[in-house]
């Protein structure tokens, strides 16, 4: 077994089903035997009965209750065959070349720790979080002023190079490296977990590096939404993290508590914006909507413009709303128009084999799943 992906879901059954759509087609551009767990966090939803139905090639785990991120991705591992893992989030889409570029620098590299990729959001808008230094207390303070230069790494977006933090949304290690740093830390029930195991790597002398010419979709706030709960979350993972690693005596680490505890207290109660997690597009209505689709197929019953991919290349589109057909259109050339359409329009997929379509204008929401 060369490949394990590994999925944590909890109530996010219509985008993972994009996910392992995108998933199997990223899968199956490879000549290798592979797998796909998902560790279901006692969802809610129809995921599970979604799963049992649909993708008879995943591996489910059923929790009993919702352990974590951390604990599940850690059960997910410890069942996995591959010599290759891959950590990857239920609210993420790949190109079909995913995982071939990943596996290509993987090969031809040493001493590689984890690698990660470009991450853009459901608007299209790259996030940052795709490339981070390891946090400190002042960067951490300065975030809270809105002032983020300092958390994130200078890096292009759009270049390969060596980076500390990686996003747990996609993470891709061999096995033996993630077994070797005890995978993630389950002291973290969520956030923070994904900055911890990559500085555990570089504890460790492997390099973490960032792909920025390999692009993926996540549609963060699907797994989770961003209120005051995630607020204190946060920092209290990262008062695990500067603890953990940067902390032996008590009188800096009360000083590091009573910090993070003064933030906590500041954005609950101010308008700051969360971690740059901010209102991406707040769009209600649109001046146009476009099904965008290479089929002739009328079975897709949505009042809609139809065009082609070619109509988007040669006119402007600007706030309108573009829904695109995946039965039709490959998921690249679909990762590609979100990346340079203008951004004052929405984009929707349309999951194949469905009659629905999901996406999402907001960083920080939950995404929209729409029926037709």
């Amino acid at each position: 077994m060369i490949l394990s992906v590994i999925i944590v879901s909890y109530n996010s059954s219509s985008f993972l089903e994009l996910c392992l759509h995108s998933v199997a087609k990223a899968i199956s551009q490879l000549e290798i035997e592979s797998e796909v767990i998902v560790v279901d966090n006692s969802s809610s939803d129809d995921s599970c009965e979604v799963l049992n139905n649909k993708f008879s090639f995943v591996k489910l785990i059923q929790n009993d209750e919702n352990i974590g991120f951390s604990k599940a991705n850690n059960l997910g591992v410890s069942k996995a065959k591959g010599k290759y893992i891959c950590i990857l989030n239920p609210d993420t889409v790949l190109q079909e070349n995913t995982f071939d570029e990943i596996l290509k620098f993987y090969k031809s590299n040493i001493k590689v720790g984890f690698v990660g990729c470009q991450m853009i959001d459901g608007n299209g808008m790259f996030l940052k979080e795709s490339k981070r230094v390891i946090p400190s207390i002042f960067s951490s303070f300065m975030k809270v002023l809105g002032i983020s230069k300092f958390y994130y790494s200078a890096l292009d977006k759009d270049k390969r190079g060596y980076i500390d933090i990686l996003a747990g949304a996609f993470m891709f290690v061999e096995k033996t490296i993630y077994d070797s740093v005890k995978g993630f830390d389950e002291d973290y029930f969520m956030y923070g977990e994904d900055i911890d195991l990559s500085y555990k790597a570089l504890k460790k002398g492997y390099s973490n590096y960032y792909l920025g010419d390999v692009k993926i979709i996540h549609f963060k706030g699907e797994s989770t939404d961003k209120n005051s709960v995630y607020i204190n979350r946060f920092y209290n993972a990262m008062y695990i993290f500067y603890t953990k690693h940067f902390n032996k005596f008590l009188f800096t680490k009360i000083l590091a508590y009573s910090f993070f505890k003064f933030i906590i207290s500041i954005k609950n109660l101010s308008n700051f914006s969360d971690l740059g997690l901010k209102l991406v597009n707040s769009k209600t209505a649109y001046k146009n909507t476009f099904l965008v689709t290479g089929s002739t197929d009328d079975k897709i019953s949505i009042i809609a413009t139809r065009v082609d991919l070619n109509y988007l290349a040669i006119n402007k589109t600007e706030n309108s709303l573009l829904i695109f057909d995946l039965n039709s259109i490959s998921l690249s050339e679909i990762i590609n128009h979100f990346d340079f359409i203008s951004e004052s329009n929405s984009f929707r997929i349309i999951v194949p084999n469905t009659n629905f379509y999901v996406g999402s204008d907001y960083a920080d929401k939950k995404g929209q799943i729409i029926r037709f």
